[in-house]
């Protein structure tokens, strides 16, 4: 992983040589200011117009992601929120947007962050282009001439420089920067001797034309990492302790002020007040405040800058590429919109005609009946001739031999009947 980071340090540590070149008195605070603006431009056109691009898409579609919720509102069982999620989804496939668009830029950017973190801390390999055994060879004639602080060599091996590994060198971030900041001070005093004796000669790529990055600033050296109260340089170097308080004011007012020029989806909106988002919003820049007491202060002057320079320029894209906004009526169009897609679905699935050759469907109430068999046919009637049908008529007016005449009651008695 460290020979990965390496490898992509080596570019933007010579562009850091560059930003040197053009500083005056090759002052690494203002070095830096180029440095992040350049690095910044190139983040925002390979990333940054990407995901305002995604973010725009994001919005145009929000208030049909409104309307589903709102058609889905006041239930919170699993299945509801599946379906809803599901047509939210198919939403957004639809209208080619990609939810996770954002997340690969900010996996991209994070090997880019980590070696810009290598340039900064070991300038040594990454400015001067020494190889890690020259890097060794130079901290070790230091250290046996006693010239490196407690800090500086508490992390790393002094015996032989064979015995510098990666991880030594890599913890020696502190010492690079003491080594360059004692080589600039013998150089304006004129001490050519200790040059010639203890800096030069390690490597053909460290000369007296050698461009070494100024850390003295303001009166202070930003080499020298932010003191504790309880330090014993506290007094000589106590405004430095103001970079890590800048870092967690810079880092939360660049936050507040991304988000506001971000669309946000609402629901995640309404998550940023929990407990959770306020622990994101003011943890992670404390965490960054306490870990800058671990590097030289110039590191943490970086962290400020890339925090100003990035809120910059979100500025700058929100107004070039602004999110859509919406009025209510918009969302009520969205939500009519919706409702009759819905009645047209279903409309269409009433008037799908029965395929023919489908089995016949039977009520699961006679679910055990056997199939009831078929109605009898019924005859065609007989055409008949009109003397035919005079003939009947005539046989159905006459009466029947075969009806007796009924008897007839006597008016006197009624108890006897008079036969024929």
């Amino acid at each position: 992983m460290n020979a990965l980071f390496d490898l992509i340090a080596k570019p933007f540590g010579y562009l850091m040589e560059f930003c040197l070149r053009i500083s005056p008195n090759n002052n690494y605070l203002i070095a830096l200011i180029y440095f992040t603006v350049i690095i910044q431009l190139l983040l925002c056109v390979l990333f940054g117009i990407k995901q305002q691009k995604n973010s725009v898409k994001q919005a145009t579609l929000a208030p049909k992601v409104a309307a589903i919720r709102k058609k889905y509102a006041g239930r919170n069982d699993q299945q509801t929120m599946m379906k809803m999620n599901e047509e939210t989804q198919a939403l957004y496939q639809a209208h080619g947007y990609n939810q996770f668009g954002g997340c690969l830029p900010m996996l991209i950017q994070l090997p880019v962050i980590m070696a810009l973190y290598n340039v900064i801390v070991a300038p040594l390999q990454h400015m001067l282009m020494l190889t890690k055994f020259e890097v060794a060879n130079l901290l070790n004639k230091f250290l046996d001439a006693g010239l490196l602080s407690d800090a500086a060599t508490k992390n790393i091996i002094t015996d032989k420089v064979t015995e510098f590994t990666e991880k030594n060198i890599a913890n020696a971030r502190v010492a690079q920067a003491e080594v360059i900041n004692i080589i600039n001070k013998w150089r304006e005093s004129g001490a050519t001797e200790q040059l010639e004796e203890i800096a030069y000669g390690v490597s053909e790529k460290l000369t007296p034309d050698t461009i070494l990055p100024n850390y003295n600033a303001f009166g202070l050296d930003f080499s020298v990492n932010p003191p504790y109260p309880n330090a014993s340089n506290f007094g000589q170097y106590w405004p430095l302790i103001l970079i890590p308080i800048l870092i967690v004011a810079t880092m939360i007012l660049s936050q507040s002020i991304t988000r506001k020029f971000t669309y946000q989806d609402p629901m995640m909106k309404e998550q940023q007040n929990n407990c959770t988002m306020k622990v994101m919003l003011y943890g992670m820049p404390v965490l960054s405040a306490a870990i800058s007491f671990s590097f030289p202060a110039a590191v943490g002057v970086y962290w400020i800058y890339r925090s100003i320079v990035a809120t910059i320029q979100q500025i700058i894209l929100y107004f070039l590429m602004p999110p859509p906004k919406f009025t209510e009526e918009d969302y009520k169009a969205a939500e009519r919109e919706l409702s009759g897609k819905d009645k047209n679905k279903k409309k269409k699935k009433e008037t799908t005609p029965r395929d023919p050759n489908a089995p016949k469907k039977r009520s699961l109430h006679h679910i055990d009946d056997e199939d009831e068999a078929p109605a009898p046919a019924v005859p065609a009637p007989v055409q008949r001739s009109e003397e035919e049908l005079e003939k009947a008529t005539s046989e159905e007016n006459e009466p029947s031999s075969l009806v007796k005449e009924a008897p007839v009651m006597k008016d006197d008695k009624g108890s006897h009947y008079k036969k024929k």
